[in-house]
């Protein structure tokens, strides 16, 4: 069977599955319409904006065009707003030139900025780990001492039965926390500046890129998105909102991000 795909991918998968872990993202079930399955949602009512192909008649045979409304757009006093695809990929990529950083040198000072926020995040991490840590070691001393009682008959059955109960939901709620703590706490400084690296280079890739990669793209870029009136309106992820913000210029160096 050919390959789906004989771009050469943007980002590759494991990468992509990591990003997807450490932001609280979902992965992407195929789709023939860009900004359809809840990718946008009405700045009107907040329902889900759908597509809807239309065919026309022209000079050179049938053309098929994509437009998309809110899935309420048929309901009473709702704006009867429908833009083509078109409008809504000239958009995207005026968002994405928010997002260049010209200037190499601020790029590499964001770079760095990128790293010195991300370790201080991690130093965090190992201390709420190690809080986890030890609040998991005293439960398991709890369960071995309310063991011993039992085998001593100084507790009822029906009493050690609910007081384990108990210590084991607790042991497993801390197991969860730990492992949650400790997942990609180590590459976390990498996939932000992978993540800026992408930003920057976008537009360009934008074009020839296929559905699906498009929609990693902007699920990457972004929490979620809204159309209000006919603007798209995002809300970003770190450290993309600060980009898109302006907050990166020469003169704040200084601050933080």
């Amino acid at each position: 069977m050919a390959p789906r795909h004989t771009h050469t991918p943007l980002i590759d998968y494991t990468t992509w599955d990591r990003v997807q872990t450490l932001l609280g993202g979902h992965r992407y079930l195929s789709h023939d319409m860009l900004y359809a399955s809840e990718l946008i949602r009405c700045g009107h009512c907040t329902h889900p904006i759908t597509g809807e192909k239309k065919i026309k008649k022209t000079k050179t045979g049938d053309r098929e065009y994509v437009y998309y409304r809110c899935t309420k757009y048929n309901a009473t006093g709702h704006p009867r707003t429908r833009l083509p695809e078109s409008t809504l990929d000239e958009q995207i990529v005026a968002l994405f030139a928010r997002l260049r950083v010209a200037d190499e040198e601020v790029r590499d000072w964001f770079v760095g900025v990128l790293r010195a926020r991300t370790h201080d995040e991690q130093r965090e991490v190992r201390e709420r780990l190690a809080d986890l840590t030890r609040q998991l070691t005293a439960l398991r001393s709890q369960q071995d001492e309310l063991l011993n009682l039992r085998l001593l008959k100084e507790v009822e059955n029906a009493t050690y039965h609910r007081k384990a109960t108990e210590l084991r939901d607790r042991e497993g709620w801390l197991q969860v926390e730990i492992e949650a703590c400790d997942l990609g706490r180590h590459e976390q400084a990498d996939l932000a500046v992978k993540a800026f690296e992408l930003s920057q280079s976008l537009t360009a890739r934008w074009i020839t890129a296929d559905i699906d990669t498009k929609r990693r793209i902007l699920e990457i870029l972004w929490l979620n998105c809204t159309l209000v009136d006919v603007s798209l309106v995002p809300e970003w992820r770190k450290p993309f909102g600060t980009i898109a913000k302006r907050l990166l210029q020469k003169d704040s160096r200084a601050g933080g991000i």
